[in-house]
């Protein structure tokens, strides 16, 4: 499966690219922004594949300009409560700060709401990673309730709340569209 658009292609992940994906995870640069930070051996990691590979849960390496730059996914989809729990990393520190995150967010939006169909989502950031809040607030997101003294705090965004935002979100949409 390959999802594309805003410039970017989304690869589902395939076993022979759970290596890469793992020694991105293992390098501490990726590591310090994770709920799980222990060291992954090649062992856990085939074993975490064959757990996540099927259709609650949906892994893709983002390829942007020909490279592979990170990873983007939607796992323990729930398509009787319509929700699911994304996440995103960018491996590749010349894509750090730029509009890549937000295309591959784009892209897999789409998939989120077209095609899975659904209507919240929950994420758990660490509260010491800015980058991913400022990320996560410009979608809308909202911290949950009693979060303050968590170090992993949750947040929710429903399909609704999204909407609201959808003038701005539109507005970006358009523009990456355009120079895609």
């Amino acid at each position: 499966m390959i999802l594309e658009g805003y410039g970017v292609k989304l690869h589902r992940l395939t076993e022979d690219k759970i290596e890469l994906l793992r020694r991105w995870r293992n390098d501490p640069k990726i590591q310090q922004y994770m709920g799980y930070r222990e060291h992954i051996t090649a062992e856990m990691q085939k074993a975490w594949f064959k757990k996540i590979d099927n259709e609650h849960n949906f892994y893709f390496i983002i390829e942007y300009d020909g490279k592979e730059i990170g990873c983007i996914n939607i796992k323990d989809v729930d398509y009787e409560k319509k929700t699911g729990e994304p996440g995103i990393f960018i491996w590749d520190d010349d894509y750090l700060n730029t509009d890549v995150p937000m295309r591959a967010s784009f892209c897999q939006f789409d998939f989120i709401w077209d095609t899975l169909k659904l209507e919240s989502l929950h994420i758990h950031v660490l509260k010491s990673n800015t980058r991913a809040l400022r990320h996560n607030a410009f979608w809308g997101y909202e911290i949950l309730p009693g979060q303050d003294d968590i170090e992993l705090q949750e947040y929710i965004l429903t399909k609704e709340d999204m909407l609201k935002n959808i003038k701005r979100t539109d507005r970006l949409k358009n523009i990456l569209l355009k120079i895609a």
